[in-house]
């Protein structure tokens, strides 16, 4: 083998290109443009900061990002976001979850407007966060690494924030108090239409929105010669908000909801047995919140926010089926539910003081949420000769029949709440932020017949109880007004999961049960983050880090025996993980209207328990490209091209090792009057095929539909934006 391939020459072609992104001209325009370290996150803090005074990393993107790649899915969401990935999952599913430097799934914090979002039992790869419509977002924070001393639970790799658009985002747009807008657009890779419309106005103190987008579209095409299963979907998103008062003394009520409908040729359930599978799908997600902001001095508050939500996902999962049963024509209806509900409150302080020469920030506040979460499921096969019908199945040897309706955990009822406070410490070039949170968490079961049915053991569950702190300490240094450096220990925490803790489920079969753990810890880590940021007057920016998170107590599910000839399984803290990496990206404006961008990301993670990679950890990922936007910003351009490298490093040698790939993505906007504004996009130009590797991690290289996995190929999308 040569020492350099064509894959490692084109890497390596990269990085010698980014340094050179990374550290542009220190002379600079006399003007500061904003660059992209200026964006503000609440979600590193829980105060208003630009990102590039975090301790951490945290990333912004704003609407207009968002509206000129005519996103809908986070998986364009983060196309560009180092470090950052989202799978998608073509036999049925669609977009999966998000991974951050390595960890994804319930690991990591999902939130709209500060309310986390419902999760779903990871014990079902067909359920899905992606209940967010985007076309009513005015940016996404993602928060790298540890997020429990400001979060608590579930923050273990990260924190994703979706925040809503407010009427004054559109009222201030237009400098009047009322707005009108319409939007479309259009995505070949799902052959998709979106439309939407929204109205906001102000009279007085008083402010209202109202947001609406319907899409409707197929199943993302691929660039394999095995296609995604055939699919049609249709989605409605309504966003509401009603704002009374001043800034200072601001009542703010919010509606959401969203509902999509998706039907399923799934033609991967076709077998000897299966003749035809037909898949019918309704998700559905539900807020409403009140929140109140009163930044007055009250003593020695300067401000305090309180919020109370209820919110509720659920997701109805309807299979009709042809089959043969013993030989015999047969028509099976399955629907397997999933329902969370969850009602919660938080309040929020924030103080300053000044104390021997340092300046302290403090923000403290308490938490609390009940999570209610039921998995019902049922089922009934007809005798297409007979009529009769049954809702007993066969469990196999030694096994009784699978009884429906049934529950393969049961009903759980979760209690979490937390205190925390932060202190922002300044003096002279430095700041210094610990933080500190505890928490407490309840999990309790309320087993009922249809759980019987699946446990005919008789697995015993039971209530249990914990508490985690979670410490972090951060800090800046700024070298000068263009160089800080940064860096940051923080802890985090995932508290033990219900569908772990309590399922207790025998598939006859398949000849294997699950046992339910009621001795189960939370899982932990440590992460360790440093780097380098700077930002030049005329625009230029960029940011460096290196990272080192340790995890602990990882809940796998494990074999630990046999029965009868049936093979048992536990969900059991067994794991320990290192994954360590580093990350940059920056922008050089070369000339006042024209930049060259860059990131990279790379991660390495082993499984410490096996001393064997970590299949859950993307490849190096390589991107450069060229910005143009005219001085009017009226209409711009851009050119990005991303090198995806091989990922050979997997921990069996059977395993898929993803090849290496180049793609080159054209997009632009074109704003023809204030009212009227398009945007248009090519992405894999040169119609690659490539994979996603989240999609395939652990797949076996021989695999027969591995073909089905791929990514598009060439797509294009196109928006039209209106406004009065």
């Amino acid at each position: 083998m040569p020492i350099l391939d064509r894959s490692r020459l084109r890497a390596l072609s990269f990085s010698v290109a980014l340094p050179a992104l990374l550290l542009p001209g220190l002379a600079g325009a006399q003007t500061a443009p904003v660059t992209q370290l200026d964006a503000v996150s609440i979600t590193g803090t829980r105060s208003e900061k630009p990102i590039g005074e975090e301790t951490g990393t945290v990333t912004v993107i704003q609407e207009k990002d968002l509206q000129r790649r005519s996103v809908h899915r986070p998986q364009d969401a983060v196309r560009y976001e180092p470090g950052v990935n989202v799978g998608n999952q073509p036999t049925r599913a669609g977009q999966g979850a998000y991974t951050i430097r390595g960890i994804g799934g319930n690991r990591v914090r999902v939130q709209v407007d500060g309310v986390k979002l419902p999760d779903y039992p990871a014990s079902n790869p067909a359920y899905t966060r992606d209940t967010v419509d985007f076309d009513s977002l005015k940016r996404l924070e993602i928060l790298r690494g540890p997020g429990s001393a400001l979060y608590g639970s579930d923050a273990l790799g990260g924190v994703v924030s979706y925040v809503t658009k407010d009427p004054s985002d559109y009222l201030n747009e237009v400098g009047r108090d009322w707005y009108v807008g319409g939007r479309a657009n259009y995505d070949s890779a799902d052959k998709s239409f979106g439309e939407g419309a929204t109205a906001a106005g102000r009279v007085g103190a008083v402010e209202g929105l109202l947001n609406y987008t319907r899409r409707d579209g197929h199943e993302v095409k691929n660039k394999g010669a095995l296609k995604a299963n055939p699919q049609d979907y249709s989605s409605d998103n309504l966003l509401g908000k009603l704002q009374v008062g001043p800034k200072d003394n601001r009542f703010r009520l919010t509606g959401e909801y969203l509902q999509r409908e998706t039907d399923t040729n799934v033609v991967t359930d076709r077998s000897a047995t299966v003749l035809d599978s037909k898949g019918e799908d309704l998700t559905r997600r539900f807020r409403i919140s009140l929140d109140h902001t009163y930044a007055r001095p009250l003593g020695f508050i300067d401000q305090i926010d309180w919020k109370a939500y209820y919110t509720r996902a659920s997701r109805e999962e309807v299979t009709k089926q042809q089959r043969l049963t013993s030989g015999v024509p047969a028509y099976r209806f399955s629907d397997l539910d999933f329902t969370q509900d969850i009602y919660g409150g938080e309040v929020q302080a924030k103080s300053s003081a000044t104390w021997f020469g340092m300046k302290h920030a403090f923000t403290y506040g308490v938490s609390l949420d009940e999570t209610k979460t039921e998995r019902p499921r049922n089922r009934y096969e007809r005798n297409l000769r007979t009529g009769a019908v049954t809702q007993s199945f066969s469990g196999g040897p030694g096994v009784p029949p699978e009884l429906f309706p049934n529950k393969t955990f049961p009903d759980t009822k979760t209690v979490q709440a937390g205190a925390y406070v932060q202190d922002e410490i300044t003096t002279g070039a430095w700041t210094i932020l610990p933080a500190v949170r505890f928490d407490y968490y309840k999990l309790t079961p309320s087993p009922d017949q249809a759980y019987a049915n699946t446990n005919y053991q008789n697995f015993v569950v039971r209530e249990f109880s914990d508490t985690a702190v979670s410490p972090k300490l951060g800090a800046t240094y700024k070298i000068d007004d263009r160089f800080t450096l940064f860096g940051q220990y923080a802890h985090g925490f995932r508290a033990p999961p219900y569908d772990d803790a309590n399922i207790g489920f025998t598939n006859g079969p398949s000849r294997y049960e699950i046992l339910p753990n009621a001795n189960l810890k939370p899982e932990e880590s440590d992460g360790v983050e440093a780097g380098l940021r700077g930002k030049f007057k005329d625009g230029s920016s960029f940011a460096v880090s290196g990272f080192y998170n340790a995890y602990t107590d990882f809940i796998e599910s494990t074999m630990i025996g046999t029965r009868q000839g049936i093979t048992q399984y536990q969900s059991r803290n067994v794991s320990k993980a290192t994954i360590w990496g580093f990350e940059a990206r920056g922008e050089y404006r070369f000339l006042p209207d024209w930049g060259l961008i860059g990131s990279l990301a790379y991660a390495h993670g082993t499984n410490d328990d096996t001393d064997r990679p970590l299949d859950n950890v993307a490849p190096l990922i390589l991107r450069a490209g060229l910005t143009y936007d005219h001085p009017t910003q009226n209409w711009g351009a851009s050119v990005t091209a991303t090198h995806y490298a091989e990922k050979s490093r997997v921990s069996d040698p059977s395993y898929f090792k993803v090849p290496s790939a180049t793609t080159l993505d054209l997009a632009g906007y074109w704003d023809v009057s204030e009212q009227i504004g398009f945007t248009a996009g090519v992405y894999n130009l040169f119609d690659k095929k490539y994979y996603n590797y989240l999609d395939v991690s652990g797949f076996q290289s021989n695999r027969a539909d591995m073909e089905r996995y791929t990514q598009p190929g060439r797509t294009f999308m196109v928006g039209l934006t209106a406004r009065w």
